[in-house]
């Protein structure tokens, strides 16, 4: 650890932190993103025939329910690949943090920032943790977000009373998750329900941090030990061992370690905040980390940076709002990833049809970037009247803000009701919030809550509401 006190924390997401929509309009403005990714198709290529780049940065956006549907790797390398580039963007730009934390698979996107690993040898940890973890019998097992704190979770754990459960993360006073078989997740949600804890099934390929995957860490070890490791030129630190990695260390065994280990990301958080750490920098998507270190810590004197904040279609809001701190090191600025503005377009005088075409184009060196700026304000104004792609993402967001759920466990089909515990009452609250936010019509006196009982009803009924209060 550094002889001075902390000031700035990247943090990295970890299980369902995934945001395919930014993460290809950031490819689009960032070319550091595609160089990522590159790189970790060189060890996809070569180990499963396939590259990553081809499917999270393809013609359409990944969804993270299409990652989990393909092979295991996918999901866990397409998270693992967003943290690393939002933080290659970031740096580029002159940020220097000083210190890095991972939450549960976030560990290994932290230390390769750090220097620990290659950006590919980092892919190969992961590839090796999802090979370890594929020949164990997983009994259907998932993990949950319980709204409760942990001292009561353990409790639950505790009274269900099943080898396979325990407390997998602990993320601040009012959630904690767990993670465990099947049949043992069922009777934790069954008890839940029956002490108003609410449930969240979250979208995890494998229950991660509890028993079942005990026997998967020797073979994890055994296969990374090949693996290069270097002295990080930034410290590390660990919510899975409540500690900074020290020099010296080896890292694969203690990776290993991570599979049974639960995640005490609410202790991390005091003691970064104890070390100094002020400025939280989220390296990644859907802005998890950084509303887990609010929840802990509070506003009053921290601040927190989204890398890729929802709705962006690149990473300078972060870069400008750390410039705005003062935190971009430009006398250490690798101009060679420099985000530089793009060429502006050239547009043909033949938009005006009679125009001189010298003039025109003296007329577009001099006024096309405001005019250009003007175009873009004018269409967005008219694109918030009925939003289209971001729509899903913001009521996902406001429902998972208002009910202090993780976003990734409003899917399209889960029941608002019957499977998270929202009644009716608290469900007709947010589609009175969600009818403000987008200047909705009033609701019918026909309407029913059984039209909209799933997330992707709700999100059907306010595209269909907004299209035709805009007359289309």
């Amino acid at each position: 650890m550094k002889d001075r006190d902390l000031t700035t924390a990247a943090l990295f997401p970890g299980q369902g932190a995934f945001d395919g929509t930014a993460l290809l309009a950031a490819a689009e403005r960032h070319p550091e993103v595609g160089d990522v990714f590159a790189e970790i198709d060189a060890v996809t290529a070569a180990v499963a025939g396939r590259k990553l780049s081809a499917i999270v940065l393809g013609t359409t956006p990944a969804t993270m329910e299409g990652l989990l549907a393909d092979e295991p790797w996918v999901s866990q390398l397409a998270i693992y690949g967003m943290g690393v580039a939002v933080h290659r963007v970031l740096t580029g730009a002159g940020w220097r943090p000083d210190v890095l934390a991972g939450h549960s698979l976030g560990e290994i996107g932290a230390l390769v920032c750090a220097g620990a690993y290659t950006v590919e040898d980092g892919a190969r940890l992961i590839w090796a943790r999802v090979d370890a973890i594929g020949g164990l019998d997983l009994r259907g097992g998932y993990m949950a977000a319980l709204a409760t704190g942990a001292d009561r979770a353990r409790q639950l754990v505790a009274f269900v009373g099943d080898e396979s459960l325990a407390v997998a993360a602990e993320n601040h006073a009012a959630q904690t998750v767990v993670s465990g078989s099947g049949a043992a997740m069922e009777t934790v949600r069954g008890v839940a329900g029956a002490i108003n804890v609410s449930f969240a099934r979250l979208a995890a390929s494998v229950p991660f941090h509890c028993p079942l995957l005990e026997p998967a860490a020797a073979r994890f070890a055994a296969a990374i030990r090949a693996i290069p490791q270097r002295e990080p030129h930034t410290p590390v630190y660990s919510p899975i061992y409540h500690r900074f990695y020290e020099p010296g260390e080896n890292l694969g065994d203690l990776l290993a370690g991570h599979f049974v280990a639960p995640v005490r990301f609410a202790e991390a958080a005091h003691a970064l905040h104890a070390a100094g750490a002020r400025v939280f920098v989220e390296c990644g998507a859907l802005e998890t980390t950084g509303k887990l270190i609010l929840r802990n810590l509070g506003a009053d004197g921290i601040t927190v940076v989204a890398g890729l904040p929802a709705g962006a279609r690149s990473a300078e809001p972060a870069v400008a709002r750390l410039r705005e701190l003062g935190l971009l090191d430009t006398a250490r600025l690798d101009t060679a990833r420099l985000d530089t503005e793009p060429a502006q377009p050239a547009v043909p005088a033949g938009l005006l049809p009679g125009v001189d075409a010298a003039a025109f184009a003296a007329f577009w060196a001099a006024r096309g970037r405001g005019v250009l700026d003007h175009i873009r304000r004018e269409f967005e104004e008219y694109g918030a009247a009925v939003p289209a792609g971001d729509l899903d993402r913001e009521l996902r967001e406001l429902y998972a803000d208002a009910l202090e759920y993780p976003v990734e466990v409003f899917t399209d089909d889960v029941l608002l009701e019957a499977e998270l515990g929202i009644d009716s009452v608290k469900q007709v609250e947010l589609l009175t919030r969600v009818s403000e936010r987008y200047g909705l019509p009033a609701r019918p006196g026909s309407f029913r809550l059984d039209e909209v009982a799933t997330m992707g009803k709700v999100i059907a009924y306010v595209r269909s509401v907004a299209h035709e209060s805009a007359g289309r």
